[in-house]
C-alpha cells in the first residue's frame, strides 16, 4: 500500500508537492525526473506503472532532465511530458527550455526549489563537514529565467496555490514552468558505514 500523503504546511513539504503533482498529471503523461534529494519521496508519492512513463538519470550526473524532456516531447508529438527537477539540477541545462518554447512542446517543468544542492547537504551532514562552499543557491528566480526564454511561469510559496498552478502547467498548450519553494530540510540520503 502507498503511504499516507503528507499534510500541507508552510514551507511546503516536498512530499506534499509530489502528491499534488501526481494528482494534477494526466494519466498518460511521461515523467522525467532529476531531483535526487527527493527520490525516496518521488517513489512513495508518484508510482509509475506504465512502461515508458518514467525517465531518470543514472549515477548522480546532473543536467539530464530538461534536455531529455525536450527530446521525449519531440519524439512523441502531442505527448504531455512533466519534467520534475531540483533547483541545483536546473542550473546545468536550463537553456533547453528555449527549445521547448520554440517548438511549443507540451512540457510542464516543475522546479523543486529547496535553496541548494540538497543531496550535497545531506552528504556533508553525514560526513560531519560544516560550511561547505557552493551548496546553497540563494536568489535564483527560475520564473524570471523562464520568462526570459519566452516560457510562462509561476512561483508557488503557499500550499493553497499549488493545485491550480500544477493543473495549469500540466494542461498548457506549450511549455510552462512552476517553481515551488519547498522546505529546505533534506532527509538523510547517505549513511556512513
Amino acid at each position: 500500500p502507498r503511504p499516507a500523503p503528507p499534510l500541507p504546511a508552510e514551507p511546503i513539504p516536498a512530499g506534499w508537492l509530489l502528491h499534488r503533482l501526481q494528482a494534477a498529471m494526466p494519466e498518460d503523461a511521461v515523467l522525467v525526473e532529476e531531483a535526487p534529494s527527493h527520490r525516496p519521496a518521488i517513489q512513495a508519492q508518484m508510482p509509475r506503472n506504465r512502461w515508458g512513463s518514467f525517465f531518470t538519470m543514472a549515477s548522480g550526473g546532473l543536467g539530464y532532465s530538461l534536455p531529455a524532456a525536450v527530446g521525449i516531447a519531440l519524439a512523441k508529438p502531442g505527448q504531455r511530458v512533466v519534467c520534475l527537477i531540483g533547483d541545483g539540477s536546473a542550473m546545468y541545462s536550463f537553456q533547453a527550455l528555449w527549445t521547448a518554447v520554440q517548438h511549443r512542446l507540451p512540457i510542464a517543468v516543475v522546479v523543486i526549489n529547496n535553496g541548494g544542492y540538497g543531496a550535497m547537504r545531506s552528504f556533508s551532514q553525514v560526513m560531519q563537514v560544516r560550511d561547505v562552499p557552493g551548496i546553497d543557491l540563494p536568489g535564483i528566480g527560475f520564473v524570471d529565467l523562464a520568462r526570459g526564454l519566452g516560457c510562462p511561469g509561476q512561483r508557488v510559496t503557499h500550499p493553497a496555490a499549488l493545485d491550480e498552478a500544477l493543473r495549469a502547467a500540466c494542461h498548457a498548450e506549450g511549455p510552462m514552468l512552476v517553481e515551488v519553494a519547498v522546505d529546505p530540510a533534506i532527509p538523510t540520503l547517505y549513511h556512513k558505514s
